[in-house]
């Protein structure tokens, strides 16, 4: 090989190591989009299923607040919805009426109340992430359920809350 075949072999080594090709560029902008497309309906899943046990554990913190309601008055009826809190009296900021506070997904309804009962739902906000998630509901015995369609007052509960 003479010496300008070999300079000009090199030029053409160097200029192809320089960067990528068109199709190099294609490949891997599809890989990444099939990456993506996978990805991105898992990451909602997971973000869907954080929000509801949000709502689980600020459910059973209104339990609680409603139990200690219950013991020092013999009744849960004086536990009612006040000022975006509830209950009222003795621990007003323990119980909010939306989950999370910041940025909410639900909104946390206290009803069916009597002097030994009450029921507490945790309901998707219309147009929000969560629409379409399924109403929670944890009742003064422990009961939990869960109506999947978000319709409490037509359709039967899945015992529980797993899914």
């Amino acid at each position: 090989m003479s010496r300008s075949q070999h300079s000009r072999s090199r030029a053409r080594s160097r200029a192809r190591s320089r960067g990528f090709t068109l199709t190099e560029l294609l490949i891997a902008l599809a890989i990444v989009a099939i990456l993506t497309s996978v990805a991105f309906p898992l990451y909602n899943n997971y973000t869907i299923r954080s929000h509801r046990a949000q709502l689980m554990t600020d459910l059973g913190t209104c339990a609680q607040a409603l139990e200690r309601f219950y013991t020092l008055n013999f009744s849960y009826v004086g536990a009612a919805v006040d000022a975006g809190n509830l209950p009222s009296p003795p621990d007003a900021a323990i119980c909010p009426q939306q989950s999370p506070q910041q940025n909410p997904r639900y909104n946390i309804v206290f009803s069916a109340v009597t002097a030994n009962d009450y029921v507490l739902r945790g309901i998707p906000i219309a147009g929000g992430a969560q629409a379409g998630n399924g109403v929670l509901e944890l009742r003064a015995n422990g009961q939990r359920f869960w109506y999947r369609n978000d319709d409490a007052a037509t359709t039967t509960p899945q015992e529980g809350w797993d899914e």
